[in-house]
């Protein structure tokens, strides 16, 4: 098993610290306490705490983007890679939620910081989905003047207009239950068998 890089327990650390006792209240020195570092030694790594909540970030989409990713490059059908896709990110988004309680909880007031990482995310996903669109092209019956990538971008916002269930009591059952029904209802609507 490889051994963690300093680097890579601090943003650990870090995101355990962010996700129980929220951004405002964590500092640099209990990051370092929490690490078991010194706050030189966090210093050398990150220059302050936005720094490291952008690292957090990043590996939280590397996380959920990750076992898209596998999905996607997989060689099944259209219908069975959406639905796939549709059912990986809703465990994913439900696996965050439960790893980062007080996210959920900006996430429901609205902070410009979570929209910040909901558009990164939107990004990271366009990335794996505009590829599997072109690659299955001809089974989109695409609509006069439209393109798969437009078809990616429709996919994916469809997925997305239930995340917000999320924040609220019982939420990840009804999310599972709608994006199920979007990509179903997606699927149907390009008549893929």
């Amino acid at each position: 098993m490889a051994r963690k890089s300093t680097r890579d327990i601090i943003i650990g650390v870090a995101a355990g610290l962010f996700a129980t006792i929220g951004l405002r209240r964590t500092t640099m020195e209990i990051i370092a306490a929490a690490a078991g570092r010194g706050r030189r030694t966090i210093y050398m790594y990150f220059s302050n705490k936005s720094v490291i909540y952008e690292a957090v970030v990043d590996s939280e989409i590397n996380r959920i983007t990750k076992s898209l990713k596998d999905v996607a490059a997989s060689e099944n059908s259209f219908k069975f890679l959406l639905l796939n896709y549709t059912k990986e990110r809703i465990k994913a988004l439900s696996d965050l939620a439960d790893r980062n309680p007080l996210l959920i909880k900006d996430f429901a007031l609205g902070l410009s910081r979570v929209e910040k990482l909901r558009d990164r995310l939107l990004g990271e996903e366009l990335k794996i989905l505009i590829p599997l669109f072109r690659r299955h092209a001809q089974e989109l019956n695409l609509a006069a003047g439209t393109t798969p990538d437009d078809y990616a971008i429709i996919f994916l916002n469809m997925l997305r207009g239930s995340d917000r269930l999320l924040t609220r009591e019982n939420g990840h059952a009804e999310d599972k239950h709608l994006s199920l029904a979007a990509a179903d209802l997606f699927i149907k609507g390009l008549g893929c068998s």
